[in-house]
């Protein structure tokens, strides 16, 4: 069963998010994507992740790492990714 991780670094207009399976014996698999940071595109990222928040595939995520500064996190979690 594929463990996937997402890694997002939040800039102020633009979101760099990357996911990896870390659980498969060759090299790591990555896809990157890049997204807004307006509330339609955090949606667009939210359906990505997380099959629930829009009842797409989505990509099944575990777990998920986000590098920020203090000003860009509020947009992000008022967001309630």
């Amino acid at each position: 069963m594929p463990y996937r991780i997402a890694g997002i670094d939040v800039h102020k207009k633009k979101l760099a998010v990357v996911v990896a399976d870390v659980e498969v014996e060759d090299e790591y698999q990555f896809e990157r994507r890049w997204y807004g940071s307006n509330p339609e595109q955090l949606q667009l990222l939210a359906e990505w992740l997380y099959p629930a928040a829009g009842g797409g595939s989505g990509n099944g995520i575990h777990r998920a790492i986000l590098e920020t500064g203090l000003g860009s996190a509020r947009a992000v979690l008022e967001a309630k990714l």
